[in-house]
Protein backbone atom coordinates (compact mmCIF):
# COMPACT_ATOMS: atom_id res chain seq x y z
CA UNK A 1 0.00 0.00 0.00
CA UNK A 2 1.12 3.63 -0.83
CA UNK A 3 0.15 7.00 0.88
CA UNK A 4 -0.66 10.37 -1.06
CA UNK A 5 -0.63 13.23 0.93
CA UNK A 6 -2.70 16.21 -0.68
CA UNK A 7 -1.03 19.84 -0.62
CA UNK A 8 -1.68 23.06 -1.35
CA UNK A 9 -1.08 22.68 -4.92
CA UNK A 10 -3.36 19.31 -5.15
CA UNK A 11 -6.54 20.71 -3.11
CA UNK A 12 -10.32 20.97 -4.62
CA UNK A 13 -9.06 18.82 -7.28
CA UNK A 14 -11.70 16.01 -8.53
CA UNK A 15 -10.29 12.43 -7.65
CA UNK A 16 -10.60 11.02 -11.05
CA UNK A 17 -8.79 14.22 -12.63
CA UNK A 18 -6.41 14.37 -9.78
CA UNK A 19 -5.13 10.59 -10.09
CA UNK A 20 -5.02 10.82 -14.27
CA UNK A 21 -2.55 13.25 -13.33
CA UNK A 22 -0.76 11.70 -11.14
CA UNK A 23 -0.55 8.18 -12.68
CA UNK A 24 0.42 9.54 -16.18
CA UNK A 25 1.51 6.42 -17.65
CA UNK A 26 -1.93 5.35 -17.42
CA UNK A 27 -5.39 5.93 -18.81
CA UNK A 28 -9.04 7.05 -18.42
CA UNK A 29 -10.38 3.77 -18.51
CA UNK A 30 -8.01 1.79 -16.53
CA UNK A 31 -8.32 4.87 -13.78
CA UNK A 32 -11.89 4.01 -13.59
CA UNK A 33 -11.63 0.39 -13.81
CA UNK A 34 -9.33 0.85 -10.93
CA UNK A 35 -11.98 2.72 -8.98
CA UNK A 36 -15.03 0.61 -9.49
CA UNK A 37 -12.34 -2.37 -7.62
CA UNK A 38 -12.18 0.02 -4.64
CA UNK A 39 -8.37 0.23 -5.05
CA UNK A 40 -8.53 3.90 -3.67
CA UNK A 41 -9.48 4.72 -0.42
CA UNK A 42 -9.58 8.48 1.13
CA UNK A 43 -8.85 9.10 4.80
CA UNK A 44 -9.67 5.88 5.12
CA UNK A 45 -12.65 5.37 3.43
CA UNK A 46 -13.18 3.38 0.12
CA UNK A 47 -13.72 5.53 -3.15
CA UNK A 48 -15.68 4.26 -6.09
CA UNK A 49 -16.75 7.66 -7.17
CA UNK A 50 -14.77 10.09 -9.14
CA UNK A 51 -16.36 13.43 -8.32
CA UNK A 52 -15.12 13.44 -4.56
CA UNK A 53 -13.31 17.14 -4.35
CA UNK A 54 -10.00 16.78 -2.93
CA UNK A 55 -8.79 18.89 0.60
CA UNK A 56 -5.88 19.67 1.47
CA UNK A 57 -4.15 17.19 3.99
CA UNK A 58 -6.37 14.29 2.69
CA UNK A 59 -4.38 10.92 2.32
CA UNK A 60 -5.25 8.62 -0.78
CA UNK A 61 -4.09 5.44 0.03
CA UNK A 62 -3.41 2.96 -2.58
CA UNK A 63 -3.81 -0.81 -2.34
CA UNK A 64 -1.45 -1.96 -5.45
CA UNK A 65 1.73 -4.12 -4.99
CA UNK A 66 5.14 -1.31 -5.66
CA UNK A 67 5.36 -2.68 -9.22
CA UNK A 68 2.13 -2.27 -10.36
CA UNK A 69 1.84 1.13 -8.99
CA UNK A 70 5.27 2.26 -10.12
CA UNK A 71 4.23 0.96 -13.56
CA UNK A 72 1.49 3.37 -13.43
CA UNK A 73 3.67 6.54 -13.56
CA UNK A 74 5.90 7.87 -16.10
CA UNK A 75 9.28 9.66 -15.61
CA UNK A 76 9.01 12.66 -17.35
CA UNK A 77 12.34 14.08 -19.59
CA UNK A 78 13.32 17.79 -18.37
CA UNK A 79 15.64 19.78 -20.71
CA UNK A 80 18.71 20.20 -19.22
CA UNK A 81 19.38 23.24 -16.73
CA UNK A 82 21.92 25.21 -19.59
CA UNK A 83 19.04 24.81 -21.66
CA UNK A 84 16.56 27.11 -19.25
CA UNK A 85 17.89 30.82 -20.17
CA UNK A 86 14.96 32.33 -18.62
CA UNK A 87 15.20 36.59 -19.27
CA UNK A 88 13.20 36.95 -15.78
CA UNK A 89 11.60 40.65 -15.50
CA UNK A 90 9.86 40.09 -12.17
CA UNK A 91 9.58 37.25 -9.39
CA UNK A 92 7.58 37.17 -5.85
CA UNK A 93 5.97 33.72 -4.11
CA UNK A 94 3.33 33.88 -6.70
CA UNK A 95 4.58 35.27 -9.90
CA UNK A 96 6.96 34.75 -12.43
CA UNK A 97 7.11 37.00 -15.05
CA UNK A 98 9.69 36.30 -18.08
CA UNK A 99 10.70 37.68 -21.22
CA UNK A 100 9.63 35.42 -24.27
CA UNK A 101 11.69 35.93 -27.52
CA UNK A 102 9.84 36.00 -30.48
CA UNK A 103 10.88 32.39 -32.15
CA UNK A 104 9.99 30.32 -28.85
CA UNK A 105 6.53 28.73 -28.51
CA UNK A 106 4.84 29.96 -25.08
CA UNK A 107 3.04 26.00 -24.44
CA UNK A 108 4.13 22.41 -26.28
CA UNK A 109 2.43 21.90 -29.50
CA UNK A 110 2.57 18.66 -31.66
CA UNK A 111 5.28 19.54 -33.16
CA UNK A 112 7.62 20.56 -29.92
CA UNK A 113 7.86 19.58 -26.63
CA UNK A 114 11.18 20.66 -24.72
CA UNK A 115 11.72 24.08 -25.91
CA UNK A 116 9.20 25.98 -25.05
CA UNK A 117 9.11 28.98 -22.33
CA UNK A 118 6.17 26.63 -20.43
CA UNK A 119 9.15 23.85 -20.04
CA UNK A 120 11.85 26.21 -19.35
CA UNK A 121 10.05 27.71 -16.71
CA UNK A 122 8.96 24.44 -15.06
CA UNK A 123 12.72 23.39 -15.13
CA UNK A 124 13.10 26.51 -13.42
CA UNK A 125 10.47 25.88 -10.75
CA UNK A 126 10.67 22.59 -10.20
CA UNK A 127 10.83 22.54 -7.02
CA UNK A 128 7.17 23.72 -7.06
CA UNK A 129 6.08 21.05 -9.10
CA UNK A 130 4.76 18.20 -8.17
CA UNK A 131 2.77 15.15 -10.41
CA UNK A 132 -0.42 16.97 -10.38
CA UNK A 133 0.55 20.93 -10.43
CA UNK A 134 3.34 22.62 -12.37
CA UNK A 135 3.54 26.53 -12.35
CA UNK A 136 1.50 27.87 -15.57
CA UNK A 137 1.01 30.81 -17.52
CA UNK A 138 -2.17 33.02 -17.50
CA UNK A 139 -1.98 34.01 -21.05
CA UNK A 140 0.07 33.26 -23.63
CA UNK A 141 1.87 35.14 -26.75
CA UNK A 142 2.38 33.71 -30.16
CA UNK A 143 5.33 32.18 -30.77
CA UNK A 144 6.67 34.97 -33.01
CA UNK A 145 5.43 37.79 -30.78
CA UNK A 146 7.61 38.62 -27.88
CA UNK A 147 7.28 40.00 -24.78
CA UNK A 148 6.19 39.45 -21.03
CA UNK A 149 4.58 36.17 -19.82
CA UNK A 150 3.10 35.85 -16.62
CA UNK A 151 3.44 32.49 -14.77
CA UNK A 152 1.94 31.45 -11.53
CA UNK A 153 4.24 29.52 -9.12
CA UNK A 154 1.15 27.86 -6.54
CA UNK A 155 -2.42 26.59 -7.55
CA UNK A 156 -3.72 29.26 -5.48
CA UNK A 157 -2.24 31.89 -7.08
CA UNK A 158 -3.09 30.48 -10.41
CA UNK A 159 -7.03 30.43 -9.14
CA UNK A 160 -6.44 33.88 -8.43
CA UNK A 161 -4.86 35.22 -11.00
CA UNK A 162 -6.77 33.74 -13.82
CA UNK A 163 -10.01 35.37 -12.03
CA UNK A 164 -8.84 38.29 -12.42
CA UNK A 165 -7.92 37.57 -16.11
CA UNK A 166 -11.14 36.74 -17.04
CA UNK A 167 -12.38 40.37 -15.02
CA UNK A 168 -9.95 42.24 -16.65
CA UNK A 169 -8.25 43.85 -13.59
CA UNK A 170 -4.84 42.58 -15.26
CA UNK A 171 -3.73 45.25 -17.96
CA UNK A 172 -1.66 44.40 -20.51
CA UNK A 173 0.17 46.54 -22.75
CA UNK A 174 2.21 46.17 -26.66
CA UNK A 175 4.34 47.76 -28.46
CA UNK A 176 3.28 47.55 -32.21
CA UNK A 177 5.47 49.05 -35.30
CA UNK A 178 2.83 49.76 -37.81
CA UNK A 179 2.97 50.53 -41.43
CA UNK A 180 1.96 53.91 -42.43
CA UNK A 181 1.16 57.45 -40.27
CA UNK A 182 -1.00 57.03 -37.81
CA UNK A 183 -2.09 59.67 -35.63
CA UNK A 184 -3.46 60.49 -32.04
CA UNK A 185 -5.29 58.00 -30.18
CA UNK A 186 -8.28 55.62 -30.85
CA UNK A 187 -9.71 51.89 -29.92
CA UNK A 188 -10.61 49.31 -32.34
CA UNK A 189 -14.03 47.47 -31.05
CA UNK A 190 -15.62 44.51 -33.13
CA UNK A 191 -15.85 40.68 -33.10
CA UNK A 192 -14.12 38.09 -34.97
CA UNK A 193 -14.38 35.36 -36.61
CA UNK A 194 -11.49 32.63 -37.31
CA UNK A 195 -10.68 30.10 -39.75
CA UNK A 196 -9.72 27.23 -38.34
CA UNK A 197 -7.70 25.94 -41.42
CA UNK A 198 -6.15 29.18 -41.75
CA UNK A 199 -5.13 30.24 -38.46
CA UNK A 200 -6.24 33.40 -39.52
CA UNK A 201 -9.24 35.89 -37.81
CA UNK A 202 -11.37 38.25 -39.46
CA UNK A 203 -12.75 41.39 -37.62
CA UNK A 204 -16.07 42.79 -38.43
CA UNK A 205 -17.25 46.19 -37.10
CA UNK A 206 -21.09 44.73 -37.46
CA UNK A 207 -21.33 42.52 -33.72
CA UNK A 208 -24.05 40.50 -35.77
CA UNK A 209 -21.46 38.85 -37.84
CA UNK A 210 -18.45 37.60 -35.85
CA UNK A 211 -18.99 35.74 -32.38
CA UNK A 212 -15.71 37.17 -29.98
CA UNK A 213 -16.36 40.50 -28.96
CA UNK A 214 -12.85 42.31 -28.54
CA UNK A 215 -11.59 45.45 -27.85
CA UNK A 216 -8.62 47.49 -28.32
CA UNK A 217 -6.91 50.74 -27.80
CA UNK A 218 -3.78 52.12 -29.27
CA UNK A 219 -2.20 55.40 -28.47
CA UNK A 220 1.00 56.74 -30.68
CA UNK A 221 4.63 57.14 -28.69
CA UNK A 222 6.93 58.12 -32.24
CA UNK A 223 6.03 58.80 -35.50
CA UNK A 224 8.84 57.42 -38.06
CA UNK A 225 9.47 58.43 -41.94
CA UNK A 226 7.10 55.61 -43.29
CA UNK A 227 6.25 53.71 -39.61
CA UNK A 228 4.57 54.29 -36.25
CA UNK A 229 5.37 53.41 -32.60
CA UNK A 230 2.07 52.88 -30.77
CA UNK A 231 1.70 51.37 -27.60
CA UNK A 232 -1.67 49.13 -27.71
CA UNK A 233 -3.99 48.30 -24.76
CA UNK A 234 -5.91 45.03 -24.79
CA UNK A 235 -9.04 44.77 -22.80
CA UNK A 236 -10.23 41.59 -23.95
CA UNK A 237 -7.52 38.71 -24.83
CA UNK A 238 -8.46 37.15 -28.22
CA UNK A 239 -6.22 35.21 -31.00
CA UNK A 240 -4.72 37.68 -33.20
CA UNK A 241 -6.77 40.48 -31.75
CA UNK A 242 -3.94 43.09 -32.01
CA UNK A 243 -3.25 41.98 -35.35
CA UNK A 244 -6.19 41.83 -37.11
CA UNK A 245 -7.61 45.22 -35.41
CA UNK A 246 -4.38 47.71 -36.70
CA UNK A 247 -4.94 45.63 -40.25
CA UNK A 248 -8.67 46.71 -40.29
CA UNK A 249 -7.74 50.64 -39.45
CA UNK A 250 -5.16 50.38 -42.58
CA UNK A 251 -2.31 50.00 -40.58
CA UNK A 252 -1.27 46.77 -40.66
CA UNK A 253 2.18 45.20 -38.06
CA UNK A 254 5.36 45.85 -39.90
CA UNK A 255 6.54 42.08 -40.94
CA UNK A 256 3.31 40.58 -40.14
CA UNK A 257 2.22 38.74 -43.84
CA UNK A 258 -0.54 37.40 -42.74
CA UNK A 259 -2.47 40.69 -42.13
CA UNK A 260 -0.99 42.68 -44.73
CA UNK A 261 2.17 43.71 -43.03
CA UNK A 262 5.52 43.67 -45.12
CA UNK A 263 8.76 43.10 -44.29
CA UNK A 264 11.67 45.76 -43.47
CA UNK A 265 14.94 45.58 -43.79
CA UNK A 266 15.71 42.55 -41.76
CA UNK A 267 12.78 41.93 -39.76
CA UNK A 268 10.89 38.38 -40.44
CA UNK A 269 8.29 38.21 -38.08
CA UNK A 270 5.81 41.12 -36.84
CA UNK A 271 6.94 43.66 -34.96
CA UNK A 272 4.70 43.33 -31.54
CA UNK A 273 6.02 42.96 -28.31
CA UNK A 274 4.46 42.73 -24.46
CA UNK A 275 6.04 45.46 -22.72
CA UNK A 276 4.11 46.01 -19.68
CA UNK A 277 1.43 44.51 -17.19
CA UNK A 278 -0.47 45.72 -14.55
CA UNK A 279 -1.10 43.46 -11.60
CA UNK A 280 -1.67 43.78 -8.20
CA UNK A 281 -1.26 47.61 -8.73
CA UNK A 282 2.31 46.98 -9.37
CA UNK A 283 3.39 47.94 -13.27
CA UNK A 284 5.70 45.31 -14.67
CA UNK A 285 7.71 46.59 -17.84
CA UNK A 286 10.84 44.84 -19.86
CA UNK A 287 13.88 46.30 -19.77
CA UNK A 288 14.83 49.38 -21.85
CA UNK A 289 17.33 47.57 -23.83
CA UNK A 290 14.61 45.09 -24.82
CA UNK A 291 12.19 47.65 -26.17
CA UNK A 292 15.56 49.23 -27.59
CA UNK A 293 16.13 45.85 -29.31
CA UNK A 294 12.43 45.95 -30.08
CA UNK A 295 12.95 49.52 -31.66
CA UNK A 296 16.08 48.93 -33.66
CA UNK A 297 14.62 48.02 -36.98
CA UNK A 298 13.00 50.88 -37.83
CA UNK A 299 15.15 53.46 -36.61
Amino acid sequence: MKEIIIGDNEKEQRLDRFLLKYFNNSTRTNIYKLLRKKVFKVNGVRMTKEDYFLQKDDVIQVYLSDDSFDALIKEEVLISSEEVNLDIVYEDDELLVVNKPKGLLTHPDQNEYKNTLSTKVGLYLKHLSSRTFKPASIQRLDKNTSGLVVFCKTYDALKKYNEEMRQRKIKKFYLAVVEGCLQGQGEVKGTLNKDEKSNKVTLYKDSDKGDKFCHTKYKVLENFKEYTLVEVELLTGRTHQIRASLASIGHPIVGDKKYGGNFVKNVRNQLLHGYKVIINGKTITCSSDAIDIFTRSIR
